[in-house]
């Protein structure tokens, strides 16, 4: 009895020593006997029965004795000085969601052909398949023209730069559409689409030309039927004559870029015309290898074209504003 009394009362100072130390820091070695520093060992040679364990509360080694109700240790308890916080969910490490902006919007196309997409990856297909014209009006300050799917109808322009040519768009704001926000300040600025052209053809073979437009989709491949919109309407002022110009994807190249197009004539005051998709015809130079039937019906893009009238010869400039675009009857 007097072996166990004493072997309990050497535990008990083991304890007191592992409790007394600052549980908010780490623990010192506890010691006993001395200057004996508790180890595995000495649990064994001075507490028999106990197993050595570093104190849960303060991280000092201990001679630990099973409980009388059990055979097993009592439980380790977890204190908030031993645990790891979780790491918060910061704005600063964690990437916003990319806001749907003119920012994504494909740059100007180096042709007359449509701009390249804004990503490299295949853009998904945010629509049915159907082009649903719908009115884009410039005073309400938006940049993307309804058209059905979810990720097109954003303005884009482009230059002859790829054919050699040296003709310039030029915004008629303080914003040169370059933003983050894209055409977006140009047209909160001038309701609508408002520049000026200076068509000047470098080394162009071909006529000088800038231009403006819209695809159906982020891609500008990507196609859709046009049928049910019927046609287009437009309201505008243009110092020279606009061909607006139907876009037919990756089919472009194959029919030599002899495009579908109506022309809007110059005119200085706001204008509203209207055209059926019927009205659009291929130039006089297409060859009949490169006649397109019912091309509203894989329709890529609407484009406004602003051109010389003779090629290898400059254009002069000028001035226009986009203030409509939309299915017949909506610009009214």
């Amino acid at each position: 009895m007097k072996k166990l009394i004493g072997l309990l009362a050497t535990s008990s100072l083991l304890m007191l020593a592992a409790c007394s130390e600052d549980n908010n820091s780490p623990a010192a070695p506890a010691n006993s006997a001395g200057s004996s520093q508790i180890t595995p060992e000495f649990c064994q040679a001075n507490v028999p029965g106990s197993v050595f364990q570093y104190n849960a509360l303060t991280g000092a080694p201990e001679c630990a004795v099973p409980t009388q109700s059990s055979s097993s240790l009592a439980p380790i308890q977890t204190t908030s000085s031993s645990m790891q916080a979780p790491v918060a969910e910061s704005s600063s490490s964690a990437p916003a969601p990319l806001a749907q902006s003119s920012s994504s919007v494909a740059p100007s196309a180096p042709s007359s052909s449509a701009p390249a997409p804004a990503s490299s990856a295949p853009a998904a297909d945010e629509g049915d398949g159907t082009f649903k014209l719908g009115l884009w009006d410039g005073t309400a300050g938006d940049a993307q023209v309804p058209t059905g799917n979810t990720t097109g109808g954003y303005w884009y322009s482009y230059t002859d730069k790829g054919d050699n040519g040296l003709s310039t768009l030029t915004w008629d704001a303080a914003d040169d559409g370059t933003s983050a926000d894209g055409l977006v300040p140009v047209i909160t600025e001038c309701g609508g689409l408002c520049g000026s052209f200076d068509l000047l053809v470098g080394s162009n073979p071909y006529k000088p030309y800038v231009g403006v437009g819209f695809n159906y989709s982020r891609s500008a491949n990507e196609v859709a039927d046009a049928t049910a919109s019927k046609g287009v309407c437009v309201t505008y002022t243009s110092d020279i004559a606009i061909i607006l110009e139907m876009g037919l994807g990756a089919q472009d190249k194959a029919i030599g870029y002899a495009n579908p197009f109506v022309t809007l004539p110059a005119a200085t005051a706001a204008t509203t015309k209207e055209f059926t998709w019927a009205q659009f015809e291929q130039p006089s130079w297409a060859s009949a290898a490169q006649t397109v039937t019912n091309p509203e019906q894989a329709l890529a893009s609407l484009k406004f074209k602003f051109a010389g009238e003779k090629d290898s010869t400059d254009g002069g400039s000028g001035k226009f504003k986009i203030m409509k675009v939309g299915a017949p009857g909506q610009c009214k």
